[in-house]
C-alpha cells in the first residue's frame, strides 16, 4: 500500500526537518518572523480568535468525545479513531528532544508546534471518520481539514509564537504518524469494505 511507505517519508521529513532546524533558524523562518511584526492589528487580533478556537483545547474535547462515544456505544471503530488522534497527537512531545527555542520568550519548546499538532491531529482523524462513515462527503472534509490546518499554521506566525518551520514539521509528523498508525489500526484503505460507508 502507497500510503505506508509516503507515512514513513513523512515522518522521516518531520524528523530531519527537526534536526535541521533545532540550533539555527532558516532564511524562510527569519523571513515570515519579519513579516509578521510588520503586520497590522487587524491580523494580530484574527490570529488570536483563530488560536483560541483553534488549539489543543478542540483536540481534548474530541478526543474525550470519541472515547467516551466507544465506550458507550461499544463502537470498535471509533475506538480505533480515538487511538488513531491520541497518536498523532502524542507528536507533541518530540519538542522535548529538539529543544528549539521559540521567536519569543517563552517557557515552552518551539517545533513542532502544540497548535498545529493538536489541529491537524483531529483533521486527520475526522478525515478518517469521514471516509467509513459518510465517504461523500470526503472531499469537503479534507477540503475543511487543510483549511483549519493551515489557518492555524497561519496564526501561531502571525502571533510570533513560532518559525513556520515548526508548523511544517507538525503537519508531517502528523500526517506520516497518522498514515502509519492507521494503517496499524487497519483504518487503511479509506472506507473501503466499511459497513457506513455508503450511509
Amino acid at each position: 500500500m502507497i500510503l505506508v511507505p509516503v507515512g514513513a517519508l513523512l515522518a522521516l521529513a518531520s524528523l530531519v526537518l527537526g534536526f535541521s532546524v533545532r540550533r539555527d533558524v532558516p532564511a524562510v523562518d527569519r523571513g515570515l518572523h519579519l513579516a509578521a511584526e510588520d503586520l497590522g492589528s487587524g491580523f494580530t487580533h484574527s490570529a488570536t480568535v483563530v488560536s483560541f478556537v483553534l488549539s489543543p483545547g478542540l483536540a481534548t474535547i474530541a478526543l474525550l468525545s470519541l472515547v467516551a462515544r466507544a465506550a458507550l456505544a461499544r463502537d470498535p471503530l471509533v475506538l480505533r479513531a480515538a487511538a488513531l488522534l491520541g497518536a498523532c497527537w502524542s507528536t507533541v512531545f518530540a519538542r522535548h528532544f529538539y529543544q528549539r527555542v521559540r521567536p519569543i520568550d517563552f517557557p515552552k519548546w518551539s517545533y513542532p508546534s502544540g497548535h498545529v499538532t493538536a489541529v491537524a491531529a483531529v483533521a486527520f482523524t475526522a478525515v478518517v471518520l469521514t471516509a467509513h462513515l459518510a465517504r461523500r462527503h470526503l472531499r469537503a472534509a479534507v477540503a475543511l481539514a487543510v483549511a483549519a490546518v493551515g489557518a492555524t499554521a497561519a496564526s501561531r506566525v502571525v502571533l510570533e509564537m513560532h518559525w513556520f518551520t515548526d508548523t511544517a514539521g507538525a503537519i508531517l509528523a502528523v500526517t506520516g504518524v497518522g498514515l502509519l498508525v492507521a494503517h496499524a489500526l487497519r483504518l487503511l484503505p479509506l472506507g473501503v469494505g466499511s459497513r457506513r460507508e455508503q450511509s
